[in-house]
């Protein structure tokens, strides 16, 4: 891979040093209590819930899109799809698409709308959700989405296009992404997360490999039209509590360091690299030049984003799984997926500070706005 933007921004010898520094710093620091560092900031409208989320700024106000529905369609609506009844399941939509928020700062967010887009076909008749939204100069609009659907092409990825963060038009070649060629074709593949880097995008998304294992792929673009797929860019193991497999994987870029977050097993979690794709280890080439990489978890959060506002930087978070440590300290016989489960969704989102000591995000409950 020549590719500029993929090429190390961190020469071996400097990560080696701050990954080092890095992991000592995490030898001596606990994880983070989910109460005692976050605050709620935003409640859907009664009876739907708010889950995986993207946020952009339009120069005056924050925008919220975050996955919505109605949680008590659950049991319907899976019966539905495991039977193939695609029309069944869109009568009892669960995932209809993104709910709309916007407030001057993230604290004073209110509800616009729900943005529930039309299925184009059968590929989306089942459900269209979890996006993610980015800039685009150079488009048929200012603002773009890519967001998951599910239909008789099991899961791919769509775009729509918009001027004012409010009104939307589908684009018409959707699906444009399909699971790709390496990943197991009967796994997820879904979540997208956008960032811009050297004038291309990188989209990270979740994709199965053939042997079982979750994993973090990149995909990019330049134009929208045309896409090349880097392949898994992190691989984990199916875990047996909490989040089953990978979900709202995120990279940004501070400091020359690349950052990953990513929802796995009972909580949020941390791995950095030299560069967009080095986060598992490349081979005998770099074994005795740099450390082995590795992954933490930071703690309870599910369904997590990193954002940034002037100085400041976020993370933003939902309940469930610091609910479901709760009800397994309790004993509470709960599985995965139940509409007790799924509850806390309901309560909105959570915020918390993150104040950098190096390359490790240090959070703080933010003070009352």
């Amino acid at each position: 891979m020549n590719e500029a933007y993929l090429q190390p921004t961190l020469s071996d010898e400097q990560f080696t040093e701050r990954f080092e520094q890095l992991h000592r710093q995490l030898w001596q620091s606990p994880e983070f209590d989910f109460d005692s560092v976050t605050r709620h900031v935003y409640t859907p409208p009664k009876g739907m819930y708010q889950v995986d989320h993207s946020f952009m700024h339009d120069g005056d106000n924050w925008h919220l899109y975050y996955l919505t529905g109605d949680m008590t369609l659950s049991e319907p609506w899976n019966q539905h799809r495991k039977t193939g009844d695609l029309e069944g399941a869109n009568r009892f939509c669960v995932e209809p698409g993104n709910g709309h928020a916007v407030g001057t700062n993230l604290f004073n967010l209110q509800f616009v709308e729900h943005v529930f887009f039309e299925p184009q076909g059968r590929f989306d008749l089942m459900s269209r959700g979890v996006c993610s939204l980015f800039e685009y100069a150079n488009g048929p609009q200012k603002y773009g989405m890519l967001y998951d659907v599910r239909g008789d092409q099991r899961e791919k990825m769509c775009l729509a296009w918009s001027n004012d963060l409010h009104h939307w038009t589908q684009d018409e070649r959707n699906p444009v992404l399909g699971i790709p060629s390496w990943a197991n074709p009967h796994g997820s593949f879904k979540d997208p997360h956008i960032m811009k880097y050297l004038d291309v995008y990188l989209i990270y998304v979740v994709a199965w490999n053939q042997t079982g294992q979750p994993c973090i792929a990149l995909i990019t673009t330049e134009d929208w039209k045309t896409f090349q797929d880097h392949g898994p860019v992190f691989a984990a193991a199916p875990q047996m509590r909490g989040t089953f497999g990978i979900e709202s994987p995120q990279v940004i870029h501070r400091n020359g360091m690349w950052h990953l977050f990513y929802t796995h097993g009972t909580g949020l979690w941390h791995a950095v690299a030299p560069s967009p794709t080095e986060f598992l280890a490349q081979g005998e080439a770099n074994a005795c030049v740099r450390p082995m990489p590795g992954a933490y978890r930071i703690g309870p959060f599910h369904a997590s984003e990193i954002l940034r506002d002037g100085d400041n930087w976020y993370l933003t978070t939902d309940r469930k799984e610091h609910q479901r440590a709760c009800n397994r300290l309790a004993r509470r016989k709960i599985y995965r997926g139940q509409y007790e489960d799924e509850q806390p969704l309901e309560e909105g989102l959570y915020l918390s500070n993150i104040i950098w000591d190096g390359d490790q995000p240090t959070l703080a409950k933010p003070e009352q706005q």
